[in-house]
C-alpha cells in the first residue's frame, strides 16, 4: 500500500520529535536489530552522570564527552546531532528535531556529523560548546544525541540523547506566572462518599533560569461546608520561556453548592540552575475561582425516589378504586335481589 507523501511526513515528524534521555537509555531501529545507549562520559568513557552540566561565561568555551555504545549484533553509523532542549507535555526533556535549526544552547555545540560503533563496542566522542561573546545570563538546555535512519518510502528517524544543561552566569531573573484553566467537580462513587474538585492551571516561565514549581489549592464551601485541600505533590521543572499545564486533584468536597477556590503557585530556581541559590524565588500567584459541586447523584436517586413513590401511590389509589367499584357492584346486585324477592 503506498502512503501518501503528506501523510508520510506527518507521522515521520511525530517519531522524530520524541527521543529516550534516561541514562543508560536505549533505543531500536525500526527493524528491531539495532539498540544502542548514549551517556555522559570523559576521554576514557562514562563516567557515571545522567546530565551534562556546564558553566561558562560569555565567551568561554568547554570540551565535553558522550559515550555511544553498540548494543548489536553488527557494526553501525550513528549520526550525531545537537539541538535546544525543552520539556514535553509529560515534564521529560526532549530536543528539536534535527530539521529544526538551534537557536540557543543547541546552537553553542559543534560535535562531529557521525561516528561508526563496532558490534558490542562503545565509542567516546568529544564535543565543543561556545558560549557567544553576548550569551544571556541564565539557563539554555540543549542536547546531544545519537541516530539512525531508517530507508524506505518513509524515512524514519529514531533517537537517544543526553541533556545537556548550559548555564550562564550573571544578573539572572527569575519570573512565574500562571494562569487559572478551570475547575471541576467529580462526584464520589457513592452517596455517601464525598467528590473532588480538579483544579486546571498554566505555569510560564517568563525568566532566564529553571524554576520548580509547586501549588496549594484550598477549597472552601461557601454555604458552611467542611473545606479541603490537595495534598502537597511533587516540585514540577519548567524551562525558561516554557508553559506546562497541570491538573490538582482536592478529594474529600461533599456536593454542598459552591466552593471558593485558591491556587497559590510558589517557584524556586531549580537546582544546579544558573546562580544557584543566589538567586530570590520569583513571587507567588493566586488563583481565585468559584465552583459548584451540585449534588446531581443525590438529586438523581432524589427523583428516582420521587418517582417510585408517585408510581406506587398511583398503583394504590387505581387498586384502591378498582376495589370500591366491585364493592358497589356487589352493593347494587344485592340491592336488586332483595327487591326482586318482595315482588
Amino acid at each position: 500500500m503506498r502512503i501518501p507523501t503528506k501523510v508520510a511526513a506527518i507521522l515521520a515528524l511525530a517519531v522524530l520529535a520524541p527521543a529516550a534521555w534516561s541514562a543508560p537509555a536505549l533505543a531500536a531501529a525500526d527493524d528491531g536489530r539495532v539498540t544502542w545507549s548514549v551517556v555522559p562520559a570523559d576521554a576514557a568513557g562514562p563516567d557515571g552522570r545522567r546530565v551534562v552540566d556546564l558553566e561558562l561565561a560569555p565567551g568561554e568555551r568547554a570540551t565535553e564527552h558522550v559515550a555511544v555504545s553498540n548494543h548489536s549484533a553488527q557494526e553501525v553509523t550513528f549520526a550525531l546531532s545537537a539541538n535546544d532542549g525543552y520539556l514535553t507535555e509529560r515534564g521529560s526533556f526532549d530536543m528539536r528535531p534535527s530539521s529544526v535549526p538551534p537557536v540557543d544552547g543547541g546552537a553553542w555545540v559543534a560535535l562531529p556529523d557521525e561516528v561508526v560503533v563496532g558490534a558490542g563496542e562503545t565509542e567516546v566522542v568529544p564535543f565543543e560548546v561556545v558560549a557567544p561573546a553576548d550569551a544571556v545570563p541564565g539557563d539554555h538546555p540543549a542536547g546531544v544525541a545519537a541516530s539512525v535512519r531508517s530507508g524506505g518510502e518513509m524515512r524514519v528517524e529514531s533517537r537517544v540523547g543526553v541533556r545537556v544543561n548550559l548555564r550562564v552566569p550573571g544578573e539572572v531573573v527569575a519570573a512565574l506566572d500562571a494562569e487559572l484553566l478551570g475547575v471541576s467537580f467529580t462526584q464520589g462513587s457513592g452517596l455517601f462518599e464525598p467528590g473532588a474538585l480538579v483544579v486546571r492551571y498554566a505555569v510560564v516561565n517568563d525568566g532566564t533560569v529553571a524554576l520548580r514549581t509547586t501549588a496549594r489549592v484550598d477549597a472552601a464551601s461557601a454555604l458552611g461546608g467542611p473545606s479541603a485541600s490537595a495534598p502537597e505533590g511533587e516540585p514540577l521543572e519548567v524551562l525558561p520561556g516554557g508553559r506546562r499545564e497541570i491538573a490538582v486533584e482536592v478529594p474529600g468536597v461533599w456536593p454542598l453548592g459552591p466552593f471558593g477556590v485558591d491556587a497559590v503557585v510558589g517557584a524556586t530556581v531549580a537546582e544546579g540552575g544558573a546562580g544557584g541559590g543566589e538567586v530570590p524565588a520569583p513571587d507567588d500567584v493566586v488563583l481565585t475561582d468559584t465552583a459548584w459541586a451540585l449534588p446531581l447523584l443525590h438529586a438523581l436517586v432524589l427523583l428516582a425516589l420521587v418517582l417510585v413513590a408517585w408510581a406506587v401511590r398511583r398503583a394504590l389509589r387505581a387498586r384502591r378504586s378498582r376495589l370500591d367499584r366491585l364493592i358497589e357492584r356487589a352493593r347494587a346486585e344485592g340491592r336488586a335481589e332483595v327487591l326482586a324477592g318482595q315482588g
